[in-house]
């Protein structure tokens, strides 16, 4: 399950209703990936399960909070694709190449999810549990990668970084690449965000 989220079903899953409950969770997903959140509703779970409101009713309790889980598994599955890709890059990338290939790779990912997804996450879970402190620890999970492909990068570019040092970066960097996109910012996706978000991330990493 997401860490940073306290919405864990777990506890749930061990009752013998197992399978219901995996398959709600599922579907949840699934709507969350077609990236319309009109349809994050106790009517479209139900018609996507295959299950009765009731049975939502009772397996669920907040159907709200199972599409936040959905939303948070498919961040979690985007970051810890993007960190395994990091680790594959060439070692002889310069600081700056690396960088646009990581912006790029972010903004696709972005686009795939929709701004309105971010949105509505942003809206209905802060509102409903407030800014917590771990609220954007899921970047952290490039960190690690990050510091590996430097001492392996044969550039000479980059600045080999403390791993409180790199975390703090990374969490800077959603603040360039994402926070755009969740914000509505007209500048979202744009060659000139692409281009501000290239040059601020280099001289962030670069020697």
């Amino acid at each position: 399950m997401p860490k940073n989220s306290g919405i864990d079903f777990s506890d749930a899953k061990q009752d013998r209703a197992k399978k219901t409950l995996d398959d709600l969770l599922q579907a949840a997903y699934e709507i969350v990936e077609e990236a319309d959140p009109a349809e994050f509703t106790s009517r479209s779970l139900a018609g996507k399960a295959g299950y009765s409101l009731g049975t939502l009713s009772k397996r669920l309790g907040s159907v709200e909070n199972v599409f936040f889980w959905a939303i948070q598994k498919g961040r979690e599955l985007k970051f810890n694709g993007l960190a395994k890709e990091i680790t594959q890059l060439d070692p002889k990338l310069t600081v700056e190449e690396f960088v646009a290939v990581f912006v790029d790779k972010s903004f696709s990912g972005i686009n795939a999810v929709t701004p309105s997804v971010m949105r509505f996450y942003d809206q209905r879970f802060t509102k409903k549990n407030g800014l917590s402190p771990d609220y954007f620890n899921y970047v952290d999970v490039l960190v690690e990668p990050y510091q590996q492909m430097c001492l392996k990068n044969e550039s000479a570019t980059f600045r080999i970084i403390s791993q409180d040092e790199a975390k703090f970066i990374f969490r800077a960097i959603l603040t360039l690449v994402e926070r755009p996109f969740a914000d509505g910012d007209p500048i979202m996706g744009t060659p000139e965000h692409r281009r501000i978000a290239i040059e601020s991330i280099t001289r962030m990493l670069e020697k």
